[in-house]
């Protein structure tokens, strides 16, 4: 009897045993995550990096970026915050230049390294005028701080700035408009160029007039022709020609605004 009832506590402890052990599996798992957090705010907050050294390389980058004859119009200091470098500060530069829009920012050093232990690492982005490229000033940084948004269709760049950068901001907003509009202007004029010319007719067709001693072979032969296609062209049925008739020996016709010679019957 003692032995069933012994039986019988251990398999009424046996589930509390079970929950002390994933208490305590649990406990031991927010423990480390709790550390492992610890680790990471203390890595960010001791290697933010040097926001002004990193800036400074970014301005000395751009030279080193920009094409032969490439002229820098404006330049304007920016920051970025990206998630996968825990929000530290991306220091970096914006340029408009006479041929596009030039972003060079310096990555923050990995953490747990100093600054100065490795190379800075450079991220460049070119932004060419188009019509894709647009620019706007909002608030950025979860509207905390004045920026300047470059969208090149479909990708998205949201760069803080100085308070008292804003009208070097729509400065260079009112530029990409500019050339934006200038582009869809000599689209709009080339268009209308090609219409116009789709719209001619094509060329008068090259007439020859049978002399004495002329055959339809040797017609054939000087314009590069078979006697078939100069028959084709004129409706003869016969090898047969007179002294006097005007024989088509090149017609044309215009393919998408494309003058293109045509060996057939009149259209």
């Amino acid at each position: 009897m003692s032995s069933s009832t012994g039986s019988y506590r251990a398999v009424l402890r046996q589930p509390v045993s079970r929950r002390r052990e994933l208490a305590l599996q649990f406990a031991v798992l927010v423990g480390l995550a709790i550390m492992g957090g610890l680790v990471i705010v203390v890595g960010v907050v001791l290697h933010r990096g040097d926001a002004e050294l990193g800036r400074q390389q970014a301005r000395a980058e751009l030279t080193r970026q920009l094409q032969p004859r490439e002229t820098v119009l404006l330049r304007i200091d920016v920051t970025q915050h990206h998630w996968y470098d825990h929000f530290r500060v991306t220091p970096g530069v914006l340029a408009a230049t006479d041929s596009r829009l030039l972003l060079v920012s310096t990555a923050p050093p990995a953490l747990f390294r100093a600054v100065g232990d490795d190379p800075p690492t450079f991220l460049v982005r070119s932004f060419v005028y188009d019509t894709a490229l647009t620019v706007h000033a909002d608030r950025v940084l979860a509207g905390t701080r004045p920026g300047i948004v470059v969208d090149s269709g479909g990708s998205e760049y949201s760069l803080a700035v100085d308070a008292d950068d804003r009208s070097a901001v729509q400065t260079v907003v009112r530029l990409v408009d500019d050339r934006r509009s200038a582009l869809l202007a000599d689209y709009e004029r080339q268009q209308a160029l090609r219409d116009s010319i789709m719209a001619l007719p094509p060329p008068p067709p090259v007439v020859h007039r049978v002399v004495s001693g002329e055959t339809l072979y040797g017609l054939a032969r000087l314009y590069n022709v078979t006697p078939e296609v100069l028959k084709a062209m004129n409706g003869l049925t016969s090898d047969q020609i007179r002294i006097g008739d005007e024989l088509v020996v090149r017609r044309y016709r215009r393919i998408n605004g494309v003058v293109m010679e045509y060996y057939g019957p009149p259209e």
